[in-house]
């Protein structure tokens, strides 16, 4: 009976232990207001660094964001959640405005104060600028890995043509989870004609696929724990890991021009991801850019230059007016 008592009581233990690790995880997944401690934050990003002159040019651009000025917009979406967004104007009027989609647990004018000087003074093209839900400004417990992110998305859309007008054309421009935002927001049959086409930079084929590479990686066998934090995401934020964040299957139906770009050296999201998408990518002109030494999220950084020539390309096939 004592032998019976003790492994009893040791089972009792270790599910304890085991449902208080998941939860943890989960949490550390999803909630906004979770801090992700910094030994965390590297293992799941990987050992890539960054470019060594990223912080400080990053100080240098909020800066320059802050001093060049923006206005605030909201709306309230579908859960309830008043979300905020920033529209940079050019000195020019113009009819050209970028939605701009930041990646997981960043916010809108940390990820997009780098494309600044190039969307507002090279191309002189407005920024609109989101703060996804649980983000910055915006309300909200949950990240969505572009499930909500996409159905707001589409949502902001409406607003900017209601807003600004008609006649407007967007163009859509997400990293990372953003990345993720955008690409499901191209494939949906709800997408208006004035978007025009889309940059997909460092995307995810699924969460689920992104999480259970994540798990390979710790060597953490993924039957136990992807069944029981899809379960607890499902009963709590209310999308479903797998078909609700499906980019590749998004991407099948896309209509649109995409750019897809991604670093070779990411270890956060793989780069094969990418490789998957364009493949499956149904657009009528689609490119793709592979930047040599780049992490995660930092292909801009590394190769300005080239990735802004791809965007100009793109641009330039929009303004012609031609068939693709």
């Amino acid at each position: 009976m004592k032998k019976s008592a003790f492994f009893l009581g040791a089972a009792a233990v270790g599910a304890a232990a085991f449902a208080g690790v998941n939860e943890v995880l989960y949490r550390a997944l999803i909630y906004s207001d979770f801090q992700v401690p910094a030994g965390v934050s590297k293992l799941m990003n990987g050992d890539t660094p960054a470019p060594s002159d990223k912080q400080e040019y990053s100080v240098e651009c909020k800066e320059y964001l802050e001093n060049y000025g923006y206005e605030r917009h909201h709306i309230v979406n579908a859960d309830g959640n008043r979300l905020t967004a920033y529209l940079v104007k050019p000195r020019k009027q113009s009819d050209v405005y970028v939605f701009a989609s930041h990646g997981y647990r960043s916010d809108a004018k940390g990820e997009w104060c780098f494309f600044v000087k190039h969307y507002i003074e090279k191309l002189g093209f407005n920024l609109f600028m989101v703060d996804h839900q649980g983000a910055g400004e915006s309300q909200g417990r949950y990240a969505g890995f572009g499930s909500f992110e996409s159905r707001d998305g589409l949502e902001w859309i409406n607003y900017m043509t209601e807003t600004f007008g008609k006649d407007i054309k967007i163009i859509l421009h997400g990293i990372s989870m953003g990345c993720a935002t955008v690409t499901l927001m191209t494939g949906s049959d709800k997408l208006p004609d004035n978007v025009k086409f889309t940059v997909a930079d460092c995307g995810y084929t699924s969460a689920l696929d992104e999480f259970r590479y994540k798990l390979q990686c710790w060597g953490v066998p993924e039957k136990l724990v992807v069944p029981v934090i899809s379960a607890m995401n499902k009963k709590r934020a209310g999308y479903d890991f797998q078909t609700d964040t499906n980019a590749l299957e998004a991407v099948s139906r896309a209509k649109i021009p995409m750019l897809f770009i991604h670093g070779d050296k990411d270890k956060f999201v793989p780069t094969y991801m990418v490789h998957r998408l364009f493949d499956a990518c149904s657009a009528p002109y689609k490119d793709k850019l592979i930047v040599e030494g780049a992490g995660h999220a930092d292909s801009y950084h590394l190769a300005k230059e080239k990735y802004e020539e791809k965007i100009d390309e793109f641009i330039a096939i929009m303004n012609s007016g031609a068939e693709i």
